[in-house]
């Protein structure tokens, strides 16, 4: 099949640009964490190679589309990769804006010693991993597992945004750190969102089967 090179080739780009945003918001969270400013260099560096990624993948996946006029499954393939080239992007530019509030937050006072912050990380960036690895592989039982993981961002987004702001009461010195470490865990928030919104679209890929608003129950199935 002639176009299966470039199937293989946007693949394999998809899956460079999915690991550069992971390291993005790993580095932008350490920086946090550890308050240093250092690993802040390495998402200012990756932010400019993602944004050029996402650019020559868009272009690279209309021109096969256009090129190839492949058939109905393969047309809905590399529709779905455009969805993801952007979701890819929209993890980056979170990473980014995390960046902005690391920045600041790391110019005042440690608030508390950050736990929670990094579990979130933790599990938004297995999230997105998965969902990735879920792309190479078409398993849509670790996709509807990735989705099921989304809750678990979300308690801890609360419980992180509840704590804060005890913090911000007790002294109004903690609000601007404060309002700034909030800004954080809501990014991350949306990048668990994304990677939900990439396993949903492996399994559309997979099965033709659109599970977005739809209710994925305990066992994993929708």
């Amino acid at each position: 099949m002639l176009i299966k090179p470039k199937l293989e080739e946007i693949r394999n780009k998809l899956i460079e640009m999915a690991d550069l945003s992971v390291r993005m918001l790993e580095n932008a969270v350490k920086s946090i964490v550890e308050h240093n400013p250092e690993p802040l260099k390495t998402v200012e560096a990756l932010e400019e190679v993602v944004d050029k990624l996402e650019v020559e993948n868009e272009s690279l996946i209309i021109t096969t589309i256009a090129r190839y006029q492949p058939e109905a499954k393969i047309l809905r393939f590399l529709i779905m990769d455009l969805f993801v080239n952007r979701d890819l992007e929209r993890i980056a530019d979170h990473a980014e804006n995390i960046k902005e509030q690391a920045e600041r937050i790391i110019k005042k006072p440690k608030l508390k010693e950050y736990v929670d912050l990094p579990l979130m990380s933790d599990i938004a960036l297995k999230m997105v991993k998965d969902a990735v690895k879920c792309l190479e592989t078409l398993d849509t039982e670790l996709a509807r597992d990735v989705i099921k993981r989304d809750d678990k961002v979300d308690a801890l987004n609360e419980q992180i945004i509840r704590e804060i702001y005890t913090y911000m009461v007790e002294d109004p010195k903690n609000i601007k750190v404060g309002i700034r470490l909030i800004t954080v865990a809501s990014n991350i928030e949306r990048i668990a969102d994304i990677a939900t919104n990439l396993a949903e679209e492996v399994i559309y890929m997979k099965e033709g089967k659109m599970l977005r608003h739809q209710e994925v129950d305990e066992n994993g199935k929708s």
